[in-house]
């Protein structure tokens, strides 16, 4: 007959799935490293599974931890209760989201007010970061959920597509280049080049696109954002080749904006942790910018995102 786990060594399980190391549980909980690990493998024993697997120096929680986890959260409510705090308060238990700042200023803000109107009371925590630093805020249980351009990989961290768009060219409308329905790469040999910065992979994609084609570009700035390279091509400086999402509206009169050829996908992304389980704010939040993307011209119409529920009945 197997014994009853107790509190504390369910208290160690979710410590592990938060924190993604012995080290860390033990220091969240306050107590030694051997005894988390000692009464993780007591809870092991007495569930008869599996429930960490070694990554590196980090545990990765087992489907069977993830799903004991889920099933824990009336006990810890019903405790939280008992302490006096209302887990279910908004206001003190805030959906902590981080993008870089191109998603943050032209995207993510008009989504996070729209569902703030949907859920009054739901505390918000909007950052910007590189992508990069997304990896470690989620590591480090910073973060709910994150948002990307990037097609960075990690295993901590999972991308979850929820946009897929095509590369453009914009330019002035003066420009020589506008007066051609699509842009290829040997219209752009020896024009001047707005470029984004090299540490994005889309820049590598690019220079192997004009490598294969046998085409030198006039690279005239470098810039870290497409906010900034639309800037530059507005006052004719040169052009540029880029995601179209979030920045750009398909009847600018200030831009000319030209299919580019040959094709290749750009994708947004949801950063979410493989280490702990998503909270309901979080997933709520996810379908409701899949609902928002819905309506965007740029959007490839033969993507399928994850279903969209009702957000609201993800919060209930």
């Amino acid at each position: 007959m197997r014994s009853r786990a107790s509190i504390r060594e369910y208290e160690v399980l979710r410590a592990v799935i938060t924190a993604g190391t012995v080290t860390a549980a033990a220091y969240k909980l306050g107590v030694s490293q051997p005894a988390v690990s000692r009464m993780l493998a007591q809870l092991e024993a007495n569930m008869g599974v599996i429930l960490f697997e070694r990554r590196g120096s980090r545990l990765r929680p087992t489907a069977e931890a993830l799903r004991l986890n889920d099933n824990l959260d009336r006990l810890f409510d019903a405790l939280a209760y008992l302490n006096g705090t209302d887990p279910g308060d908004p206001v003190s238990q805030p959906l902590r989201l981080a993008a870089p700042p191109t998603l943050t200023h032209r995207f993510l803000g008009h989504c996070v007010a729209s569902f703030m109107k949907l859920h009054p009371g739901q505390m918000i925590s909007l950052e910007t970061c590189t992508s990069n630093d997304l990896v470690d805020r989620l590591v480090d249980d910073r973060l709910d959920l994150g948002f990307t351009l990037a097609e960075a990989t990690h295993s901590a961290m999972e991308l979850i597509p929820f946009h897929r768009s095509l590369a453009v060219c914009v330019m002035a409308p003066d420009h020589p280049l506008a007066r051609h329905d699509v842009i290829t790469p040997d219209l752009l040999h020896d024009q001047d080049h707005i470029n984004l910065t090299r540490r994005f992979m889309v820049r590598t994609r690019l220079d192997q696109v004009f490598r294969k084609a046998g085409v030198r570009t006039r690279p005239v700035a470098e810039v870290g954002t497409a906010v900034s390279a639309l800037t530059l091509a507005r006052a004719g400086v040169g052009f540029s080749v880029l995601c179209p999402f979030p920045v750009l509206q398909p009847d600018d009169p200030t831009l000319a904006i030209r299919p580019f050829r040959p094709e290749f996908i750009y994708s947004a992304s949801f950063a979410v942790s493989t280490i702990r389980p998503q909270s309901r704010p979080a997933r709520a939040f996810m379908r409701h910018v899949q609902m928002a993307v819905r309506s965007d011209p740029h959007a490839l119409t033969d993507f399928a995102p994850l279903p969209a529920e009702d957000a609201a009945a993800e919060m209930i």
